[in-house]
């Protein structure tokens, strides 16, 4: 990702792959954005873009591993990034309304890719719903702050929703 805009205008009409791998790209996108994340696995990014009559039809792949805070106790969460994205990227300027940046520009006479962009938005896309130092993670103590993976507190353990206390006293006959 040495440079962020893509120049399209050598493309033939069979397509051209590109591959690109740097970490330190990654590292400033990551700091940009404020993501507390840092690389175990280069990510690499492989793209094969096809020109279209009316734009640019985009296949591609990322992979690689990251460290991100596990979501239940902050701990370092291995996250292996394996995805594959296709997309078409249109000639028209986006609506100004609409909420989405466009990939493409028009410069001199010819098309650009956003690359930085494109790669960030996939690997956002590509990043699970919740990051998890394993399945078995136990978590923060809601409490202390403690660990409960490393060890257990001795803060009094919640006994559930006072509203539902209720149901605590049903019994059930068997018939």
């Amino acid at each position: 990702m040495q440079k962020r805009w893509l120049s399209l205008s050598d493309i033939p009409a069979e397509g051209r792959e590109f591959s690109f791998q740097d970490d330190q790209a990654w590292e400033f996108l990551w700091e940009k954005n404020k993501l507390p994340c840092t690389m175990d696995e280069s990510l690499t990014v492989w793209v094969n873009i096809i020109p279209q009559k009316k734009g640019f039809y985009i296949q591609g792949k990322i992979t690689g591993a990251v460290f991100l805070p596990c979501n239940r106790c902050l701990e370092q969460a291995r996250v292996v990034i394996d995805n594959s994205f296709r997309l078409f990227e249109e000639f028209e300027s986006v609506e100004p309304e609409c909420l989405q940046r466009p990939l493409l520009r028009f410069v001199e006479g010819r098309w650009e890719l956003d690359l930085q962009h494109l790669f960030w938005e996939q690997f956002v896309l590509a990043l699970p719903d919740k990051y998890l130092c394993s399945e078995n993670c136990k978590g923060l103590c809601p409490h202390c702050g403690q660990n409960l993976n490393e060890k257990f507190c001795s803060c009094e353990q919640d006994a559930g929703h006072p509203g539902l206390a209720v149901l605590k006293q049903l019994k059930i006959e068997k018939g």
